[in-house]
């Protein structure tokens, strides 16, 4: 029977070339050609991809909205001026709190002017997917149910979520467990991480969303609800305005990152930004503001 096995034989140099049984001259396609045939076989994908991604990264940047505010000379920023210390109206009826602050520091690297555009936080995010502001500074925590909406930057400050607690109503509660119960009222405002967090740890519990945080709070303070789940600093606040009707329970239900955050599909805005904040928080600036606004950054 013949052999019809086929050896193989390795160029001199490199590569290996397949040939039949005999010596390379047998081949018409020498070694040298086919180490030039398979690197350049090799090269071409990784040619087109570079093509493709200069091309990518160009109509990227064109679309930036970091790019369009520096050209226009103006960035949009929405947000809800009902949290202090991050966004709230002081006695003159000015716009002032951390993330203001924050705001004006980003414009002031990017050479533009800073237009704030105050809406409701249940509108917050279609505003900024419907185009009518560039970035949302508002207090937001940065989760991956959101993300699937728009996207974030790094976080710029940590925070946790955790219990105003009535004196008289819930003076029995000890944590978050205890409120999971029939009979049990969970104040929450509307759309906030402090209302995932309740519907998640609380479902057997009443839970009572209102529009504004200090309805919620109010909730608390004159005893129709058991506790109201929100951010650690606006829970101490409320708890130093009402010391007599309430108390902190500062045990954390959740983590909270806040970030800023931009619109789908616009990774160079997203990392110019991440070098503004990296760039803050080495030179101190954003320590700054934490010290003036009396904020600690808990991880």
């Amino acid at each position: 029977m013949h052999d019809c096995r086929v050896s193989m034989q390795v160029c001199p140099t490199s590569g290996v070339a397949p040939t039949g049984r005999g010596d390379s001259s047998a081949n018409p396609v020498s070694c040298a050609a086919m180490r030039a045939l398979i690197f350049f076989a090799l090269l071409l994908p990784l040619l087109a991809a570079c093509g493709g991604q200069g091309m990518e990264a160009t109509d990227l940047w064109e679309n930036a909205v970091i790019r369009k505010a520096a050209e226009r000379g103006k960035l949009v920023i929405a947000t809800e001026p009902q949290f202090r210390p991050f966004e709230w109206k002081n006695d003159k009826n000015e716009l002032v709190g951390f993330d203001v602050d924050l705001a004006r520091i980003i414009g002031k690297e990017l050479g533009v002017e800073v237009e704030f555009l105050e809406v409701a936080w249940t509108s917050i995010i279609p505003t900024l997917v419907g185009g009518k502001a560039d970035l949302i500074m508002s207090g937001m925590t940065a989760t991956p149910e959101r993300a699937l909406t728009v996207s974030y930057t790094d976080p710029y400050f940590h925070t946790i979520t955790c219990l105003l607690v009535s004196t008289t109503k819930g003076a029995d509660i000890r944590g978050i467990d205890d409120l999971n119960q029939p009979g049990r009222v969970v104040a929450v405002k509307e759309g906030t991480t402090g209302h995932f967090a309740a519907e998640k740890y609380c479902p057997k519990a009443k839970i009572v969303s209102t529009e504004l945080e200090n309805d919620a709070a109010n909730e608390v303070v004159q005893g129709k609800a058991d506790a109201f789940l929100y951010d650690l600093w606006s829970i101490r606040q409320h708890h130093k305005n009402n010391p007599d009707t309430t108390r902190v329970i500062a045990t954390p239900v959740s983590r909270e990152p806040y970030a800023i955050a931009l619109r789908k599909g616009d990774p160079e805005s997203a990392a110019w930004l991440n070098l503004v904040l990296r760039t803050l928080r080495l030179d101190g600036r954003l320590q700054e503001l934490y010290d003036k606004y009396g904020l600690e950054d808990v991880r």
